[in-house]
Formats: structure tokens, sequence, C-alpha cells
């Protein structure tokens, strides 16, 4: 079963005062025009969801925080209803024809908006679909990007061709490094609105990379609308990748369980971003006397002493930690993976 998630602009509102005697056509207006108008003349909706739905599909239709947005949503919820489709409409806040507005707080809150429904109807297996040719041009590139880094495909009708064009999910794996770096910043910068003066205070010493993904608003800095979709596609990505089997060494263990509560939970923490394959590729590095690899490089206190087998699990032998110099006096013993019989899978934060 499908779900599309669709953006709506006022074409439909538009093209019915076209044709219509009504300068302002009322519900029922708009039901009779939608009933007897060809559906690729009559909006950009109908005209796109014409080619793209399916028996037994659900639409979702998100609309602008304004009248004519969610007139116009209704209107196509209760066409779509009576054809035989699931339909609902979600508006999405802050999403006006307010240019400041728009410009950050509608993206952020339609890539919010866009997440939250397509997380809810993946939880209930459905198959997810976005379709961004209603509403403002801005809009599309928003949609395809959250729609590339949650393994969504995107569709729109492109203007002079009209021909639908598909944005399909890519195979490729994207950086969450900065992210995974800086982690504690962005949970930070997410908890609460944040005063730029804060902000800029704990952005001192930090890379220069991280303000791509923050704006200024009102005396505040929050994440961008990007900065939305690779902080919350990097979320979900870690979530994801907790449910992989992670085997730790009964030496791992051992120094796992003598830790405090705090460094445990710094672990267990370190244990999920190693199961996500693109920073375990990007974040290990091979040491001396050492045929294990190990996560993450940089300047982390925590340090895993890991390998893989060839059904894709991860090993890990040894952790160890620069503040107390366990990290240095591995690597001069040096860490080989013959050495490591007994492994255990790891549970979570929980532990064993």
């Amino acid at each position: 079963m499908r779900t599309v998630l669709a953006t709506v602009g006022t074409s439909l509102l538009g093209n019915a005062r076209r044709d219509l005697p009504a300068e302002q056509p009322n519900a029922q207006q708009l039901a009779n025009y939608l009933r007897h108008t060809n559906a690729v003349l009559a909006s950009a909706e109908t005209n796109s969801l014409s080619r793209l739905l399916q028996d037994r599909d659900r639409v979702i239709f998100l609309c602008s925080q304004t009248p004519e947005g969610r007139q116009c949503a209704e209107a196509l919820a209760q066409s779509y209803k009576s054809a035989g489709y699931q339909t609902d409409v979600v508006e999405v806040p802050d999403l006006t024809y307010t240019e400041s507005h728009f410009k950050m707080r509608g993206l952020r809150s339609l890539v919010a908006t866009l997440i939250d429904q397509l997380r809810r109807e993946k939880a209930q297996a459905r198959q997810v679909l976005i379709n961004a040719t209603g509403g403002f041009k801005a809009e599309i590139a928003y949609a395809t990007l959250v729609g590339l880094l949650f393994d969504v495909p995107v569709y729109y009708i492109h203007e002079a061709f009209q021909d639908i064009i598909e944005m399909p999910p890519t195979p490729i794996s994207w950086d969450y490094a900065l992210l995974a770096d800086y982690e504690e910043f962005f949970e930070w910068l997410s908890a609460d609105l944040r005063p730029t003066p804060d902000v800029d205070q704990r952005l001192r010493g930090l890379p220069a990379d991280l303000r791509l993904l923050l704006a200024e608003e009102d005396g505040f800095i929050l994440l961008s609308p990007a900065g939305e979709v690779f902080y919350e596609a990097y979320r979900d990505r870690l979530a994801q990748s907790a449910t992989l089997p992670l085997l730790l060494s009964t030496q791992a263990w051992g120094a796992y369980h003598a830790a405090s509560p705090s460094t445990q939970r710094l672990f267990a923490r370190t244990f999920t971003k190693l199961l996500l394959r693109e920073l375990r590729l990007s974040g290990s590095d091979q040491v001396s006397h050492c045929d294990c690899r190990v996560f993450p490089k940089g300047h982390r206190d925590e340090r895993l002493f890991y390998f893989e087998t060839e059904d894709g699990r991860v090993h890990v032998c040894e952790i160890a930690r620069h503040s107390d110099q366990s990290y240095e006096r591995l690597i001069q013993s040096g860490v080989r993976r013959e050495h490591y019989q007994d492994f255990q899978p790891w549970h979570g934060d929980s532990g064993a």
C-alpha cells in the first residue's frame, strides 16, 4: 500500500476563477469544477496525481497556512475521497505568502511536516511517495532533498513539457561526519530556542562549516531548512543502525562495565555511530601494531578497536580512552583480532 504526500498550491482556485463566473468560488463550486474538468487542466495537483495514483493509494495534501491553500486542499481531498481514495489534509504552520516567514519558518516547517508524515506512514508499513508539483517553486527543492535523504521518490510536473519527472531514491551515501562529530551541539540547539549570542559563544572554536546548517531569525539561531533535513535524516539513520548486530569481546565488555555511568553512555553512543556504515567508512583509521581499525578518528576521547567479518557483522575487540592513556597503551601493545575469540552481542544502552 502506498501513501502520496502532495504539496498543494492555489492553481485550482486560479483556474476556477478563470473558468467560472464566480470571482470567489465556494466549496460546492470547486467540487463541481473538479468533477467536470479534465484532471490535466483542473490544477497542478490533479494533473500530476492523474499520472501517479494507483488503486488503494492514500493521499495526504499538505497546504499552506492560508485560507486559499486550505480551501484548495480540502476541495482536492474531498474530490479524491469521493473517487475512492483515502485522503487527509495537513496544514503546514508558518507556510504563508509573507516572504520573511516563508523563507525560513515556512520552509523549515514544510521540511518538518514532510518528515513527520513520512515517518508516520512508514511506521504503518506503507510505501511513501512525494508529489511536489503544487505550491511554491522552492518547495520542490526541499521536498527533493527530503526524498533523497529519506530514500523516498519525488515527482513533479515539468512545466515546459507537461511530463511527470521522477527523482528516484538514490544509492548515494551521504557524509554525516560533521553531524556525528558535533552531535552534542545539534542536540543542544534543537532542545530549545537559542539566542544568537549564546550560539555564537558555543560555536567559537568549532568548524565554520557548522554555520552552513544554521540560520538566524528574530534574534535566535536555528537549523536552516536544509540543516533540519540533514539532522533529521542523520537521526533516522542512527535509529536504523541501532538495530544491527554489534559484538563485543570479553575484554571490551570488561572495560565497559568498569567505566562510570557517564562514560558508559558515551561508549554506547559511539557503538551506535560505529554501526552506521557511512560513519564507519569515513571515520576509521588504521594504526600501528594493530590489524583492527580504530573508530572514531579526530578529537574524541572514546576509541573502539574493531573489525568486520564477511557477513557484515562488526566485532569490537577493545574500547579505550585518550584521557586515561588506555588508548596509547593498547596501540603500543598491539590489538590483533586473533587474540579475541569470545564475542557477545551488544543490546543497546542497557548493555548485555
